[in-house]
C-alpha cells in the first residue's frame, strides 16, 4: 500500500497513506504558499516531509491508495454479530 512520491528535493518517497495525520499548506518566505507538508505525527522529534505539489495533490494521491472501508449500520434493532466460544 505504499506510494511513491517525489519530494521537494526531488527524491523518490514511498508513503504508506494510513500513517499520514497531517496535509497542509508549506509556508514560504512572507507567508505564501510554497507547496506541500505532510506529517505522521507532532510530537516534538516528528519531521515533516516537503512536496512542491498543492495539498489537494497530495491529499487526493493518498486518498487514492486508502484499502476501501466497510461502514457497518450498527442503527439497527438486530443484535451485534459475536465469535462462538470454540474453547474447551
Amino acid at each position: 500500500m505504499l506510494i511513491p512520491l517525489t519530494d521537494a528535493e526531488g527524491r523518490e518517497t514511498w508513503i504508506n497513506p494510513i500513517h499520514v495525520k497531517v496535509v497542509r499548506t508549506r509556508k514560504g518566505m512572507l507567508g505564501a504558499g510554497k507547496g506541500t507538508e505532510v506529517w505522521f505525527s507532532f510530537h516534538g522529534t516528528s519531521e515533516a516531509i516537503y512536496f512542491t505539489e498543492s495539498p489537494s495533490e497530495i491529499a487526493a494521491a493518498l486518498n487514492a491508495a486508502m484499502p476501501p472501508v466497510i461502514a457497518l449500520d450498527t442503527s439497527g434493532d438486530e443484535p451485534p454479530i459475536t465469535n462462538p466460544h470454540t474453547g474447551g
